[in-house]
């Protein structure tokens, strides 16, 4: 959860922003795809927004970082990006914080605080849209 917000500006002391560039626009360009794919798939989504970064010293084995209260912001961290399917996982997953202020639940594969092996495509679209109605 975010603790520190600078006039507005989407920073937080978890993750280090990258510098936008045609790199860092291709990164991000695939996190919103997912989310594209999660709206067209019916799960009605506001706009939610993005950075990609690092995960600062204490916090390596980060993934993501959602907003959970305000705005709808998410940080997905580049160790989020060993394969679709992961990516997809991490990026819904903070969705569900961003957007329906989920907490963590062990019981539910989608939002468990670990990350052993993603959902498939299927399961993570029905899981969000479950929550989203």
């Amino acid at each position: 959860m975010l603790k520190n917000k600078k006039r507005g500006k989407m920073k937080t002391k978890e993750v280090n922003n990258y510098d936008m560039n045609s790199y860092v626009y291709k990164l991000r360009r695939q996190v919103i795809n997912l989310i594209y794919e999660a709206k067209n798939f019916g799960v009605k989504l506001p706009r939610i927004n993005v950075r990609i970064g690092t995960a600062t010293k204490g916090n390596e084995n980060m993934l993501g970082l959602a907003q959970m209260q305000g705005a709808k912001n998410i940080w997905i961290t580049d160790k989020a990006y060993k394969s679709t399917d992961y990516l997809r996982h991490v990026v819904f997953h903070e969705i569900g914080h961003a957007v329906f202020k989920l907490d963590h639940n062990e019981k539910c594969p989608l939002m468990s605080h670990k990350l052993s092996k993603p959902c498939s495509k299927e399961e993570a679209l029905k899981i969000l849209k479950a929550y989203a109605n």
